[in-house]
């Protein structure tokens, strides 16, 4: 089984405008409302691949219900841990091709709610991953700051794999570890090597860098121009960027690529067909406000050349 962790979900609020003007009243044209965060999203695009996931995290309140309720529609199994603060809302402004968006930090999580999801993990076997993904909430305990570190534990100590796109600061201890997926950014890379990164050469040489410090494999993006593939023998590739005519969603591509990968490393294990799955699910993804169904990212497979560096 493939459970998918959020630590700090959130309710999308989506208002399309034509025009903003900044100290007057404004009004939108559409507006929708979607669940929200990394790890959601993977399992919601491993549901669309017909793979079985359980979604789970930290909820409470209207929110947390929303989330619950939209992912059993979806029919993706959720066992969530119940907090008592209400989880965050976050707005995002469609304005001219372009996507603005405000976070709110999220709730305040108790230890006994940390330790409670960490017991719930504790079920985790030989065979199962954990997909770790997004921000950390504000936490009562400073001490539970390390819970990324203590689910890895967990893994491990159950022979389970485990993934994760995580804030920069928390990654390189995860690294370490042997994850069989990392998803850094270049942003990522810059924080965790202390660099200023500028050349694809040099996006290649610290994704490279990444798997040699533990990871198995590592899918590093950059924005709109693509992505590179690192695994553990040493190799690197290249997916060419797929045209795209308007970008509507780019902060979802990287969970979508996640989804992507494992959802098809899981059943052949061929991680460079995973690869290409998961570039199809990230294009897909860029050209819709949610996420794709499974013909949209089909469709965007034969269009996937993937070029070893």
């Amino acid at each position: 089984m493939i459970y998918t962790v959020t630590l700090n979900p959130s309710v999308d609020l989506f208002l399309d405008m034509n025009n903003l003007e900044y100290g007057k009243k404004n009004h939108v044209d559409d507006e929708f409302t979607l669940p929200g965060g990394k790890a959601i999203n993977v399992s919601r695009v491993l549901s669309q691949l017909n793979i079985p996931t359980v979604a789970t995290g930290f909820t409470g309140g209207y929110q947390g219900d929303f989330i619950k309720e939209w992912l059993n529609k979806e029919d993706i199994m959720t066992d969530f841990v119940e907090i008592e603060c209400q989880n965050r809302t976050n707005v995002k402004l469609l304005l001219n091709n372009e996507e603005t968006t405000i976070n709110s930090y999220g709730p305040s999580v108790s230890h006994e709610e940390i330790g409670e999801l960490l017991h719930y993990l504790s079920r985790v076997g030989e065979g199962d991953t954990i997909v770790m993904g997004g921000s950390v909430p504000k936490l009562e305990d400073q001490d539970d700051y390390d819970i990324y570190q203590r689910m890895v534990s967990l893994a491990k100590a159950n022979k389970a794999h485990f993934i994760a796109d995580i804030p920069a600061e928390y990654l390189v201890k995860v690294i370490k570890e042997g994850p069989i997926l990392v998803k850094p950014n270049k942003e990522d890379l810059e924080i965790i090597f202390d660099t200023k990164i500028e050349t694809k050469e040099q996006l290649a040489y610290y994704g490279k860098q990444i798997v040699e410090m533990g990871a198995k494999y590592a899918i590093v993006s950059y924005g709109a121009e693509g992505s590179m593939f690192f695994d553990d023998k040493g190799n690197a590739y290249i997916a060419d960027q797929i045209e795209t005519e308007n970008v509507v969603n780019s902060v979802a591509c990287r969970d979508a690529m996640i989804g992507g990968f494992i959802g098809t490393y899981v059943r052949i294990s061929d991680p460079l067909k995973a690869y290409k799955m998961a570039v199809a699910a990230a294009t897909a993804t860029a050209k819709v406000v949610d996420l794709p169904n499974r013909k949209q990212i089909e469709d965007e497979i034969p269009l996937v050349k993937i070029t070893k560096l």
